[in-house]
């Protein structure tokens, strides 16, 4: 964290009982790359959390449920939405009641920052279980999006036909929570900012499933099972899993800054024995990696095969080099509905030693073998026990998916971090150009587009009817987002969809990406897509404004006259954190 003054601090962590007097002491610092000595579990740091779980519990009924309840209600139908694998034409929430059993809180721990004698930090930490009493309700249409060759109308009545209702109850949540009060002032309200996040992914314990549709669904419920398991990680809870955090600013001249502690260099080289997404063809593999779920990279997309070279670097901040893994996924890409995973692996970043090199060939995890907790329930059963040998013999014998990285994490210097929080603090990433070591990061960030209505097309033949099948693709050198498919009237479309773009170094082949944004707005046909028109757009220049709004006119296509509304932003990786702003604009709308 950064004070209106721009100064820095080094969180050194030390029990406040310990060292009453409030003066840091130099030689008790520890001698990790983090720089940070948490507190042993004592009597004197460790307290009683009854009173806390018992004020939780005078606030959940009614005010923190409702709460909770309406944060649902506006997150997670867009999401699911999103994120439904490619067998599914729609999933929708039509129930979600949170129930009346509160969070618990056991185990606090309190610690004290004495590093910096006129501004200190408290932090808290705690286990929180959550076994609640919740009833969600989804209503699953199991029918892909777009079948070739198969008219919009057939899938649409099949997929009504076949559809079925899925039924949560009973989740069970336990992670560990830090809050952090930093920095603390003397004047009133003392604390300035409050941020807080898990410190490590939560472990969905277990939930009740069931499916109302007949009895030939139930072989559903496992698969199902395990998709709203990835579903809830991957989409929900790891946005605020630290890192990512929640902030709260008590104090508005207080900047939320994230200063990393190293960098990290990987080099996506290979991939060998890749498996099929598809029944029909090969994959169309790409590599997705990430160290925080808000700063997502990816490879180019290769042709189908077995085998793919990429050999591209990508230079990733290190915020908490003690914690953070490097998650590597590798998909298939598909032109209809969501990319399939085929495997991913973690690589935690403090394995790594400082400076140098490692020339890694790992081995994916397959996203279809059981959840570790069905695995755990099974480690007793002989039946079980047998049969998970022979499938790791099998899987010896047979071809293991496998990439090659190479690994290169460089701890910051003091300097370098002086420098980065000077940038976001006066919000001149100038400052950094002039560093060699620091341009690569500057110019990384997140394209924000919300696409909101086309109108002006060209008219649909009249033999095909009055609607028009139109997909917007977003592009930004090898990075690709595509809206769902949208179906508008023969002049107009309504797209209401936002897609977010990742900017960052890329070496591939000595090229950098190309410095423009492309927006194409496509018809899509069963034998063909015809380009409606495109809107290019400097990224210099949206960095120099921030935010642009416009109602651009469409070029390059049949639509002259063609016309798109769209908000586009430009967030850097060392500017406001993502998920502090997805609260701003939420609590905006």
């Amino acid at each position: 964290m950064v004070n209106s003054n721009g100064e820095l601090y080094d969180s050194q962590y030390v029990d406040a009982e310990s060292n009453p007097d409030g003066n840091f002491d130099p030689h008790e610092e520890d001698s990790g790359r983090d720089g940070v000595q948490h507190a042993q579990p004592s009597s004197s740091a460790t307290y009683n959390a009854d009173w806390l779980s018992d004020l939780i519990g005078h606030l959940w009924n009614p005010e923190l449920r409702k709460a909770f309840k309406k944060l649902a209600w506006d997150i997670l139908p867009r999401l699911l939405q999103e994120t439904c694998p490619a067998w599914m034409h729609s999933i929708k929430m039509t129930r979600f009641i949170l129930g009346h059993s509160p969070p618990v809180i056991t185990n606090v721990v309190s610690f004290r920052d004495n590093s910096h004698e006129e501004d200190l930090t408290v932090a808290l930490e705690c286990d929180v279980t959550w076994e609640s009493k919740m009833d969600v309700e989804l209503h699953i249409k199991p029918m892909p999006k777009q079948v070739p060759f198969v008219p919009d109308l057939v899938t649409k009545v099949v997929s009504n036909a076949v559809m079925f209702t899925a039924g949560i109850e009973k989740l069970k949540i336990k992670g560990r929570v830090q809050v952090i009060f930093n920095p603390l002032i003397q004047r009133l309200p003392v604390i300035a900012a409050i941020k807080a996040g898990f410190i490590e992914q939560p472990e969905v314990v277990d939930f009740e499933m069931s499916v109302m549709g007949g009895p030939t669904l139930a072989g559903l419920i496992p698969s199902l099972k395990a998709w709203l398991i990835r579903f809830a990680r991957d989409a929900i809870i790891s946005h605020y899993v630290l890192p990512e955090h929640w902030c709260f600013r008590l104090d508005p001249k207080v900047q939320d800054v994230d200063v990393p502690d190293g960098m990290l260099e990987v080099i996506v080289v290979e991939a060998r024995h890749i498996p099929k997404g598809d029944y029909l063809s090969d994959s169309d593999p790409y590599v997705s990696l990430w160290l925080r779920p808000s700063q997502k990279r990816r490879t180019s997309v290769q042709p189908e095969g077995k085998h793919a070279t990429w050999n591209e670097s990508f230079h990733l901040p290190v915020d908490i080099v003690t914690r953070q893994k490097l998650v590597v996924v590798l998909l298939d890409h598909d032109t209809i509905g969501s990319d399939d995973e085929l495997g991913r692996l973690l690589v935690p970043v403090k394995d790594l030693p400082d400076g140098q090199e490692q020339d890694l060939w790992l081995d994916l995890q397959d996203p279809k073998e059981k959840i570790k907790q069905d695995q755990r329930k099974q480690q007793h059963d002989p039946v079980a026990q047998a049969t998970k040998q022979y499938q790791q013999h099998q899987q010896r014998n047979s071809e293991q998916c496998r990439v090659h990285l190479k690994l290169r994490y460089r701890s910051m210097s003091k300097e370098e971090m002086r420098l980065i929080a000077q940038a976001q603090v006066e919000q001149d990433m100038n400052i950094l150009y002039r560093h060699p070591k620091l341009r690569d990061i500057a110019n990384q960030g997140v394209i924000d587009i919300q696409l909101d209505f086309v109108d002006r097309l060209v008219a649909a033949s009249w033999w095909r009817g009055p609607r028009k099948r139109l997909q917007v693709k977003c592009s930004f050198g090898s990075e690709q987002r595509c809206t769902l498919m949208k179906h508008g009237r023969r002049h107009s479309c309504r797209i209401d969809e936002a897609l977010q773009l990742q900017v960052h170094h890329r070496h591939h082949t000595g090229e950098h990406q190309k410095d423009d944004i492309v927006i194409e707005v496509r018809e899509r046909k069963w034998w063909r897509n015809d380009l409606e028109g495109r809107v290019i757009l400097s990224l210099e220049d949206l960095k120099q404004q921030g935010v642009m709004k416009h109602r651009a006119p469409l070029q390059d296509g049949k639509s002259k006259h063609g016309r798109l509304d769209f908000t586009i932003e430009w967030s850097s990786y060392l500017g406001t954190d993502s998920v502090e702003k997805q609260q701003q604009q939420s609590q905006s709308d």
